[in-house]
């Protein structure tokens, strides 16, 4: 395709058969993000896809009576960013429920369930996410009586912001028969005091009262879905990757809907759905021949699973104890047996798989069983999810056995509030190793882990290049060995993030015949101080030469 639509360029150039743009944008400066890519002002596009590239006078020639001409006006533009990591229903469920993200007491929190329940229908659930009590400077969490009192004959289920925790009250702790006597579900915790429940509840505990929750109805999962489709567009995201599907109350529905939406044309961004990796193989199978696997817009991609929890909530698995919880190494969800035993079965069977590893500990039982069972697989790529804290051992252990390093960089700008603390000053270097990977020849896919973080890449890539809060500081970064290139992490967040799903053929640069999803920027963000990265805004998002989000400001 490449190779004929450059042919095509050239006898155009020479005055033979001109072919016709859909769309040229001119007066741009574009980041085609090859590695030895030269510059262009213009870019023309035909049927979806990079028909040609060079100067405003040669790409302009392109354009016929019916073609749409874009004056850029000196906007910087990239390949449409793709979220390697990312929960679509969870930020459709936030969109309806109640948004706790960036709250900065108990006491907001409080007051939004109170708003929440005084709005809410008799009995109806109170679901929420977003708290992180590390903003806090009362850093207590809410009770069960205080939940009570603010939302009477309502269920209140509130996640963390990490997802890996939740806050309920006793109708909600009622529904799942939870009590401190009976044993928590296998890979989850029920925190107790003095034989009570606080309500504070954690992994597969707070995800088997979630999937209790009504699932949305079809028309309200749309209607939702339209309003995150719409954040991502805003945000310059062009393709995301999507783990919904595994949890309970969401299911193949969540697909279904996707699908419906797809058909209808109403899917304006390119999704890679993934498949539970506790599902039996023949299931699977089916799932896999029903989703499609080489739909540009909608497929289903590789089998996802979680081996432990997160560092915010301590679950986390560790090879030592955190520092600051000495008795604590952190939750092993799988036994390694059992999830080498079901790497090899959904390997052999043909399935990549992304498997969530952030402790130390969790990433190396994973790397040792894709290890156990090659050389089945090496070609699949699978992939680290996370892959947050990592042994000097283990850093070659990726790009030996062919392992893509999914990570969100952005979790950085919050977690440095808490990560030196836990894993103390001998271990800290273990944390967020972009650099460290990236010279080993590991491949990057940058994502956001959204509606964890915000879905803007833009915090990933000043995290990636400064490892500073926003704010700014610590000054010159948290192990600032562990910083990466500006082109490494737009590289990491397009071209990485397509190889990661086996679509960098047709996306993840701006080359001639690849697909047309593209980003014009306020900002040449590859120029610019790092903290104009940050107020940098999208000004154009074009998927598939269509275009989908224009700023009043182009």
């Amino acid at each position: 395709m490449r190779f004929a639509l450059l042919a095509l360029l050239i006898a155009t150039l020479a005055g033979c058969n001109r072919p016709v743009a859909d769309v040229v944008l001119y007066n741009g400066v574009f980041y085609t993000g090859e590695q030895q890519a030269g510059t262009h002002s213009a870019l023309a596009v035909a049927g979806g896809r990079v028909l040609a590239l060079g100067d405003d006078r040669q790409i302009r020639r392109l354009g016929g009576a019916g073609t749409v001409h874009i004056d850029l006006k000196g906007a910087f533009v990239t390949p449409g960013f793709n979220d390697a990591h990312a929960h679509i229903h969870n930020a459709a469920v936030m969109k309806l429920g109640v948004d706790l993200f960036g709250l900065k007491s108990r006491q907001a929190l409080l007051r939004a369930v109170r708003q929440a329940a005084s709005a809410a229908a008799e009995n109806e659930w109170i679901t929420g996410r977003g708290w992180d009590q590390s903003l806090w400077d009362d850093q207590r969490l809410p009770t069960i009586e205080e939940l009570e009192a603010l939302a009477p004959g309502h269920p209140v289920f509130l996640k963390r912001a990490d997802g890996h925790s939740a806050l309920a009250n006793s109708a909600a702790l009622q529904a799942a028969e939870y009590n401190c006597i009976d044993e928590p579900p296998p890979g989850g915790v029920i925190v107790c005091e003095a034989g009570r429940m606080t309500g504070w509840i954690k992994e597969r505990a707070a995800s088997k009262l979630e999937s209790l929750i009504p699932p949305l109805t079809a028309e309200q999962r749309r209607r939702a879905y339209r309003l995150v489709f719409d954040e991502l567009l805003v945000n310059g995201v062009t393709s995301i990757q999507d783990d919904s599907i595994r949890y309970p109350a969401v299911g193949w529905q969540h697909y279904q809907v996707l699908q419906a939406m797809r058909q209808d044309g109403e899917l304006p961004v390119r999704v890679t759905s993934w498949l539970p990796f506790e599902a039996n193989i023949d299931t699977l199978l089916k799932w896999r021949e029903q989703g499609g696997s080489d739909d540009a817009w909608l497929k289903t991609g590789l089998l996802k699973t979680n081996i432990d929890g997160s560092g915010g909530s301590l679950t986390a698995a560790m090879l030592e104890p955190y520092r600051t919880a000495p008795d604590n190494r952190g939750v092993l969800i799988m036994p390694e047996e059992t999830l080498t035993q079901m790497v090899r079965e959904r390997a052999e069977a043909g399935f990549q798989l992304g498997i969530h590893a952030i402790g130390d500990r969790a990433n190396r039982v994973v790397l040792n069983a894709l290890e156990a069972v090659q050389p089945a697989g090496k070609h699949l790529r699978h992939r680290l999810e996370h892959a947050q804290f990592l042994h000097n051992e283990d850093l070659p252990r990726l790009h030996a056995l062919g392992v893509v390093a999914s990570m969100q960089p952005c979790h950085l700008l919050t977690d440095m509030r808490w990560a030196p603390d836990i894993l103390g000053h001998e271990r800290e270097h273990e944390g967020y190793r972009w650099n460290r990977l990236a010279q080993s020849g590991a491949v990057l896919a940058f994502g956001t882990d959204y509606p964890v973080e915000p879905v803007t890449p833009l915090r990933g890539l000043y995290a990636a290049v400064t490892r500073e809060f926003e704010a700014g500081g610590p000054a010159g970064g948290w192990i600032p060995q562990e910083k990466i290139t500006i082109d490494q992490a737009i590289r990491a967040y397009t071209w990485g993030s397509a190889y990661a799903e086996h679509e960098e053929h047709r996306k993840g640069t701006l080359a001639i015949g690849m697909l047309a999803d593209l980003v014009a920027w306020s900002d040449d963000l590859t120029a610019v101080e790092p903290h104009r990265i940050l107020t940098a805004e999208a000004l154009l998002t074009m998927v598939g030469g269509e275009l989908r989000y224009r700023s009043k400001r182009l």
